[in-house]
């Protein structure tokens, strides 16, 4: 087994060393390098380390270095990505918003004695060429200002139908039976796109409100799971983004006189938003937004009893940038109070990487940081 030792150039981000400061408080990066250890699995030429796949390669760290990150060079941990926050829509093969939709209650075909669908999903975008208007957007501090907007949008047949509310009539209870949906958007790239679901948009009563010997009728709870849009790059790589990134904000209706039903509610008082026009729940909470769970792309929208009033609220998001992406992200593998000569990845998949480990040496006092990439080709 050989060790190879690869130096690279450490470049100074700050330096304010005084001439009292001991040495070990400005301490650079000179003696600082990353190496490779060599087998029968992995070589090295002096410019490129070959290694097959699924064997670790087992790099050194010398010098003893207060900091270090490790981008392994594979999609979605690559050093050159790592302050992206949008890709090139010239680099986009295919971008989808996918779905699924469940709910708690079944779904009827609306009627006039038991019409319990009320779930709209609606778009639209800055188009004017091909029929769609841009929303003009929520103020997001007047809730009669943004409930009038949103609901004279629809009135003036501005929203455009993501899914036909027929779709959900029969609809599974749970998320494995719900429906599911895709929506290519390659097309909506750059054109502000905004979602919003109605919740009861037609802002009906329950139909039996009130009456002794009425058929039951709930207001039903709607489950969104895995929302997110996928974007297909060139280089195979995906980028997603999930429905936290929409940035939704719920416009309740008939939010004052919820809030008088919701104070009679004991059992769940606890759990009311302190803003009755936009607040969103961590419970269930009839006819409000749960949003607790956005950032994996889950929400929903409790449902109302048979003996209650109907609930109408509803769910916009701001425009949104299709292009977004998270930053690639590295991997900590030392810090100030570890001692960690070697660390070992495993490339599981052929390819060429650039292995990056960003090192750093710092204190209030000082801070140096080299950058040192390692090329690494790996074979069946």
């Amino acid at each position: 087994m050989k060790r190879y030792t690869l130096y690279m150039y450490a470049f100074a981000l700050s330096a304010f060393a005084l001439a009292s400061c001991s040495k070990e408080l400005t301490e650079g990066l000179d003696d600082v390098n990353i190496g490779v250890v060599t087998d029968e699995n992995v070589m090295y030429d002096g410019m490129i380390v070959t290694a097959k796949k699924g064997q670790p390669v087992e790099f050194t760290i010398n010098g003893e270095p207060d900091f270090v990150t490790f981008y392994s060079g594979e999609l979605g941990h690559q050093y050159i990505y790592k302050d992206r926050t949008s890709v090139s829509a010239d680099d986009v093969v295919s971008s989808v918003l996918s779905f699924t939709v469940y709910t708690s209650t079944t779904i009827y075909a609306d009627d006039n004695n038991r019409r319990n669908n009320c779930m709209d999903i609606f778009y639209t975008m800055d188009d004017a060429e091909n029929g769609f208007e841009a929303f003009p957007g929520l103020v997001k501090n007047d809730i009669v200002a943004d409930s009038t907007t949103v609901v004279q949008f629809w009135k003036d047949g501005k929203w455009h139908e993501l899914v036909d509310r027929d779709e959900f009539v029969g609809m599974g209870q749970n998320v494995v039976a719900g429906n599911s949906y895709k929506r290519d958007v390659v097309n909506y790239i750059d054109k502000n796109l905004v979602l919003a679901f109605a919740y009861n948009k037609d802002e009906w009563e329950n139909p039996h409100f009130n009456e002794t010997d009425a058929v039951n009728v709930a207001q039903p709870r709607y489950n969104f799971a895995s929302m997110k849009i996928t974007n297909t790059l060139r280089n195979g790589q995906t980028t997603e983004q999930f429905a936290s990134d929409f940035v939704l904000t719920a416009v309740n209706m008939h939010h004052e006189r919820d809030t008088a039903y919701y104070q009679d509610w004991k059992s769940t008082v606890s759990y009311l938003p302190e803003d009755s026009g936009y607040g969103t729940v961590t419970a269930n909470v009839a006819g409000r937004w749960n949003l607790s769970s956005a950032s994996s792309g889950s929400f929903y929208i409790h449902g109302t009893a048979n003996d209650s009033h109907w609930k109408s609220s509803w769910l916009v998001s701001d425009p949104i940038n299709i292009l977004a992406c998270e930053p690639d992200q590295g991997v900590s593998v030392k810090n100030i109070s570890q001692d960690m000569p070697t660390y070992s990845h495993t490339y599981e998949n052929v390819g060429t990487y650039t292995a990056t480990f960003v090192v750093t040496n710092g204190n209030y006092k000082h801070e140096d940081r080299g950058v040192y990439q390692i090329v690494v080709n790996v074979t069946e």
